[in-house]
């Protein structure tokens, strides 16, 4: 087995428990639920197309391969963006929300 197979294989097992973590933490997030259910896929589809990239011995061809993880960073990319801004909406009302308990 040679080092890039191996790396493929690390990054199977990677994705999948990331896919994994996600869905555990949908069922205990519900304001963010269907966001992580989402992320979930696409942390179990992107294993998939490493398990692909293993057999076919390159992540761009077939070109199909190229364009299926190219979606899977795509839809990553706008939920981590997603997710940086409602943290910025959270830090911002609670901070709205210990100001108005300071003033008596």
């Amino acid at each position: 087995m040679d080092y890039v197979y191996a790396f493929n294989a690390f990054e199977t097992v990677l994705w999948s428990l990331l896919g994994l973590f996600c869905a555990v933490s949908a069922a205990k997030l519900p304001e963010r639920r269907w966001k992580l259910f989402v992320a979930a896929i696409t942390f179990v589809a992107f294993a998939g197309s490493e398990v692909t990239e293993m057999q076919t011995g390159a992540w761009w061809r077939p070109i199909w391969l190229l364009v299926w993880k190219a979606a899977c960073i795509v839809t990553l990319i706008v939920l981590g963006v997603d997710h940086y801004h409602w943290q910025k909406r959270c830090r911002t009302q609670e901070s709205k929300f210990s100001e108005s308990d300071a003033d008596p």
